[in-house]
């Protein structure tokens, strides 16, 4: 399949709906999953009376995550493998205007080393210990959360505006407004671009992606004037191919490896020099749904070939709604989206590439027609900057 990288720029309050709780206030999420551009699609599709063709579409395009950019720049996740200061969490390296912060950092390479090393028998003479490297602070790093984004001037931490619009419910039978009953829709401004991935059989699914979206509108509400966007699939934006990201996260494991192994010899454990096996990360880019033995599990398993390293992640509610059925999608546990998983095998990068471009293709887990399960092959995140 072809992968294209696609901009959303909103033009109206866009809201996405999330599980549902026991408030008045419909929230909205802070990204565009992809079954809503895929359900744009279907409806655009049954509205020209062309439902025929909505079998084939689904078989034939897949939609990725679409995250917030301030700029018209490629967004990702924040792995949860990122660590900020707590006392001043941002990045060092900023655009103008932006105030800097002690850097956020990266654990993933310097955990894969260190337990890969502990596991081979080598006694490390100090724990880790997290803690910011600025002279003068020493404050304690905890977790960085949302979205980021890479610019020629730096780094930029990306999020959206909410806004919230008080509606009353109107009475089916009086046809008039009901009384108590007020609720508020909480949207997302229309201000920045979201940015993801389509994968493609055909580069002519493109333009009717792009007409059915910019023709029906995302997420809900539409019918009120909410959801209107443009679609676009800008040619700059792209990043490094799947044999250049291992190549570099293997490069950047084997100089911590060393550095932590030079660390062992000189406490008087002997270490390796370098890593035996190819190690490669899977980041998720949405929340994914797995399973183990028929229960909800946060373990992604890729057979025996690939063993399991280290992962990190936490649980996550996923659900939605159908519009062409008009119910709910049914709520399930899954992994959250930052989740990220590192696994090594005795094979070399070049021979296990092209599967790895299939898992990014493919995604993983159940229902990766509806956008969950997208993935990235070691995240550039954990490579570009500073480690812990």
């Amino acid at each position: 399949m072809i992968e294209k990288w696609c901009c959303v720029k909103p033009e109206s309050i866009v809201r996405v709906g999330v599980v549902k709780t026991a408030t008045p206030y419909f929230d909205t999420l802070s990204y565009i999953p992809g079954s809503v551009l895929r359900g744009a699609v279907a409806e655009w599709l049954s509205m020209n009376g062309r439902e025929g063709d909505i079998k084939a579409f689904v078989e034939n395009v897949r939609f990725g995550c679409f995250t917030p950019s301030s700029f018209k720049s490629i967004s990702l996740p924040f792995p949860m493998s990122a660590l900020e200061c707590k006392r001043h969490g941002y990045f060092t390296n900023v655009p103008s205007g932006v105030t800097p912060g002690h850097g956020i950092r990266d654990l993933l390479l310097l955990s894969t080393a260190y337990f890969e090393l502990k596991r081979q028998g080598v006694k490390l003479p100090v724990p880790l210990n997290l803690r910011c490297l600025r002279e003068g602070c020493g404050g304690r790093l905890e977790q960085a959360s949302g979205f980021y984004t890479r610019t020629k001037d730096g780094w930029v931490k990306c999020s959206v505006e909410k806004t919230v619009q008080t509606k009353v419910a109107l009475s089916r039978h009086r046809r008039g407004a009901q009384e108590h009953a007020l609720y508020s829709v909480v949207g997302i401004k229309p201000k920045g671009y979201f940015t993801g991935r389509i994968w493609v059989k055909s580069e002519e699914y493109l333009e009717l992606v792009r007409v059915a979206v910019e023709e029906v509108g995302i997420g809900s509400l539409t019918t009120r004037g909410f959801g209107r966007v443009k679609l676009s699939f800008p040619s700059e934006l792209s990043l490094p191919g799947v044999e250049e990201r291992v190549a570099a996260f293997n490069s950047k494991l084997r100089e911590v490896w060393s550095s932590l192994a030079e660390l062992a010899r000189v406490s008087g454990s002997r270490a390796s020099e370098e890593p035996e096996y190819t190690y490669f990360s899977v980041d998720l880019l949405s929340p994914a749904i797995f399973r183990e033995r028929g229960l909800p599990s946060l373990k992604l398993s890729l057979g025996g070939e690939f063993e399991p390293v280290l992962w990190m992640a936490q649980p996550a509610f996923v659900g939605g709604f159908s519009t062409a059925w008009g119910i709910p999608k049914p709520a399930e546990l899954g992994a959250c989206m930052g989740s990220v998983y590192v696994f090594r095998t005795k094979a070399s990068e070049e021979e296990i590439s092209p599967f790895l471009r299939r898992l990014e293709e493919e995604g993983v887990g159940e229902r990766v027609d509806e956008g969950y399960g997208d993935v990235l092959i070691c995240h550039p995140f954990h490579c570009e900057v500073m480690p812990v």
